[in-house]
């Protein structure tokens, strides 16, 4: 897995699809889909989808104040890999920032394996 900043080049805003926007990562010259599959199961009433800005936002939900949003030619972090299984590979694209509207799961696997590294170089 590698850590990349990309590039939202598309934001889904449709209120019946699942949240998610297409990133390009110069480096490598490829584009991949980012899910935001984890806040559309638990959080859709603070998700907020613009479609005359080509952006999705989350509000906090006590406060009502926008915590994060990711808008076209928006400049993120994300992480990407390769799940492979018997007959077939696939690019799987990982939001790691902004925070607010990565998966939770990702960043808790971020930090393990920063920690891991960081005892190996001591």
């Amino acid at each position: 897995a590698k850590e990349e900043d990309a590039y939202v080049l598309d934001v889904e805003t449709s209120p019946n699809s699942e949240p998610s926007f297409t990133v390009m990562v110069p480096r490598y010259g490829i584009e991949g889909r980012v899910r935001l599959s984890h806040i559309a199961a638990k959080d859709d009433e603070n998700l907020i989808r613009d479609p005359e800005k080509h952006r999705l936002a989350y509000k906090d939900a006590k406060s009502g104040k926008m915590k994060a949003s990711v808008a076209v030619f928006d400049k993120v972090r994300v992480k990407i890999w390769v799940r492979s299984s018997r007959d077939r590979k696939e690019l799987i694209v990982d939001l790691l920032e902004p925070r607010a509207l990565a998966d939770p799961t990702v960043l808790e696997e971020k930090e393990r394996t920063t920690k891991k590294k960081k005892l190996k170089t001591k």
